[in-house]
């Protein structure tokens, strides 16, 4: 199925999400994207990361804004109140959306802090619903199917029911674990992400 134009993209969630955090150039993005791994979720090459920059502030979901230090050249992006509920709508979205991957999961997670924790506690409840109700239904589709398809027939309805016998627990673990979590915000708080990097020596995405 073809993305909602209208709908922003991987990398544009991403960015929106770092920026939230505290505004940022092209290459503290670049590397808080390392830093986070997003070859997982999105394509973060130099030309994506820029093309995205470029469609959110014709959008006016970012504006350069001055910031003290860093190379005159260096153009600093500030968020917008559009931005802040775009990502917000766009990660509600990815949190609700009917059976969506794991990545999808993992980059709702990623900006999950966005939104009240009792609503990511609420939409990962409703995941995990779901979740168990489509994994009885691939277990029962399985046991009916298993005497008449061939062996790759059987072994893709088995790697269907693990994934999804796997997605419960995980959403069970997470929801236990981001109840339980004494602060609820950006990791990072409003940290550069150099020093952060520099101090901690953090493995980051190799590009």
């Amino acid at each position: 199925m073809a993305r909602n134009a209208s709908a922003p993209s991987r990398m544009e969630i991403l960015v929106l999400g770092a920026l939230c955090r505290a505004p940022m150039h092209g290459y503290e993005l670049k590397l808080e994207l390392q830093y986070k791994h997003v070859e997982w979720w999105a394509k973060c090459e130099h030309g994506h990361l820029y093309a995205a920059l470029a469609r959110l502030e014709r959008g006016k979901f970012i504006r350069p804004t001055a910031r003290r230090g860093g190379r005159a050249t260096q153009r600093v992006f500030a968020i917008t109140a559009a931005g802040r509920r775009r990502v917000i709508d766009a990660l509600e979205a990815l949190g609700t959306a009917p059976d969506a991957s794991y990545f999808d999961v993992d980059m709702f997670l990623a900006g999950c802090h966005l939104l009240d924790r009792s609503r990511v506690i609420d939409i990962l409840a409703g995941r995990q619903a779901a979740t168990a109700v489509r994994l009885a239904e691939a277990t029962e589709l399985a046991a009916a199917m298993r005497p008449h398809v061939p062996v790759v027939g059987d072994l893709i309805m088995e790697h269907r029911i693990d994934y999804l016998r796997g997605e419960h627990a995980f959403l069970a673990r997470a929801i236990e674990r981001l109840r339980a979590a004494p602060e609820w915000g950006a990791f990072l708080g409003d940290a550069r992400i150099e020093e952060f990097v520099t101090r901690t020596r953090v493995p980051l995405e190799r590009t």
